[in-house]
């Protein structure tokens, strides 16, 4: 539990002026005890039997008992008042207010005690005045009292308060004693829930993983696996999260004030996480498990959708010396989906448009190759050409353009050289291009060779 800065100081304050008050009150029962003490050791001095002395020091030790017993009432109403404020209900604001009290009870007997050592200096000079009858006050004494009775009295006055502070002093100190002893238990207390708190944790983490890694991970169904595993981890950690946060506010319920305090620093602090919730909130509309995405100079394909993570299996790299990579598991922080340019290839269709070239050897064979390759085209990649349609159709409705899937085609052109080259091009499944690509090229050559067209062998893709 933490200290509240709003309580604590007007607490010290207030403190500080109740007991400033009895100083006050001090001062005028001095000047209102002086002269009746004055009067009686005065008498003292005087006096010739030791019966008279004997009276007169019965008078002067009620006269002190008076003194000290008003000295103590007025203590101890002053921090009475001072304990029974409505703002110190808290320990720990109680336990501050009762250090302040202690501190300026001694502030007090230090003060008190200077005074006697001032009085004390005094009566040196008054009992050599009355040995030898005559003295003058030392250099830089500057003279309290203007006889020895005064000072007499002063000082039974002040030895008396002196008396009734280390009194108070000492009932307080045991308080504060007390106090951070209770203080102590209670901090244990709060050390052993935070203990009990990391160890539910750690248990629920332990079974969690446990019930994942020997029931859920079992699940045939690769869809079902992963849905269940998602489910059953969001649910355990949140309802973990929940009940954590409803045990620490019924547990200690000021926590507001210190998250009120530290929730500019941790917002700082935490700043990274906070961009990666928002980067995993931005990406459950726009990335699905399964889909290949480029972020940065990185493509593949997403198997985790996590809150600060997403997981990808690298399928290829804009890096020729990154190749290694291809087919590894990369983890990527969400906050960059916030700051790189993301780019889906599903987000049209789960096709991707593919071009390969082909020339032929001879200049008249052209027409004939070119109904054999549209043919080839349309046979194996026109389904495709249809499907990729109707998913631009139905992701693209929520734009104001629609894109049209180009239908597969062999376009021709002349090349510099004088040369007949063919661009095929067609949709093919994203990550299966080269599967597509293999069978094409397949085809041609088995139709080619068997109308007898010739390919340039360099130009085989």
């Amino acid at each position: 539990m933490s200290r509240s800065p709003v309580h604590f100081w007007p607490l010290v304050l207030l403190a500080g002026l109740f007991l400033a008050l009895p100083v006050a009150a001090q001062q005028n029962n001095v000047q209102k005890d002086v002269p009746r003490l004055q009067w009686r050791f005065d008498s003292l001095l005087k006096a010739k039997t030791p019966q008279a002395q004997s009276e007169i020091q019965q008078g002067i030790d009620s006269e002190r008992a008076a003194i000290r017993k008003e000295t103590e009432q007025a203590l101890t109403k002053t921090i009475q008042t001072a304990g029974s404020t409505p703002e110190t209900t808290d320990l720990i604001r109680v336990l501050d207010q009762q250090r302040s009290v202690v501190s300026l009870l001694s502030q007090r007997i230090d003060s008190t005690k200077a005074d006697l050592a001032l009085l004390e200096k005094e009566e040196a000079f008054y009992i050599q005045k009355e040995k030898t009858g005559t003295g003058s006050p030392p250099p830089g004494l500057i003279m309290q009292t203007k006889s020895y009775p005064e000072l007499l009295a002063k000082k039974a006055i002040l030895s008396e308060q002196l008396a009734a502070l280390q009194a108070m002093q000492n009932t307080q100190q045991e308080r504060l004693n007390e106090l951070q002893s209770e203080q102590q238990l209670r901090d244990l207390g709060i050390l052993f829930t935070i203990l009990t708190y990391i160890a539910v944790f750690f248990v629920v983490f332990w079974a969690e993983r446990l019930i994942r890694n020997l029931l859920l991970n079992h699940i045939r169904h690769r869809r079902v696996r992963y849905a269940i595993t998602k489910v059953f981890t969001f649910i355990v950690y949140v309802t973990l999260a929940f009940w954590f946060i409803q045990r620490i506010f019924s547990e200690f319920p000021d926590i507001l004030t210190v998250i009120a305090l530290v929730g500019a620093a941790l917002i700082i602090v935490m700043q990274d996480p906070i961009k990666g919730m928002a980067g995993w909130f931005g990406l459950r509309n726009a990335v699905s498990i399964g889909q290949r995405i480029a972020i940065g100079d990185t493509v593949g394909d997403v198997i985790d959708i996590g809150i600060l993570y997403t997981t990808l299996i690298v399928s290829r790299t804009m890096n020729a010396e990154l190749m290694g990579h291809v087919g590894k598991i990369v983890r990527i922080p969400n906050q960059k989906m916030l700051t790189d340019p993301l780019v889906n290839f599903h987000s049209t269709s789960d096709f991707e448009n593919v071009e390969m070239p082909i020339r032929l050897r001879k200049f008249d064979q052209y027409e004939q190759a070119q109904g054999i390759l549209e043919e080839i085209l349309q046979k194996e990649t026109g389904d495709f050409a249809a499907q990729a349609q109707r998913q631009m159709d139905r992701r693209m409705r929520g734009y104001y353009f629609t894109q049209i899937s180009p239908a597969p085609r062999a376009y021709v052109e002349v090349t510099p050289a004088g040369e007949i080259e063919f661009r095929l091009c067609f949709p093919a499944p994203i990550g299966r291009r080269r599967v597509v690509m293999t069978q094409i090229t397949q085809e041609i050559l088995k139709r080619f060779a068997e109308q007898h067209i010739e390919l340039r062998s360099a130009d085989i893709s």
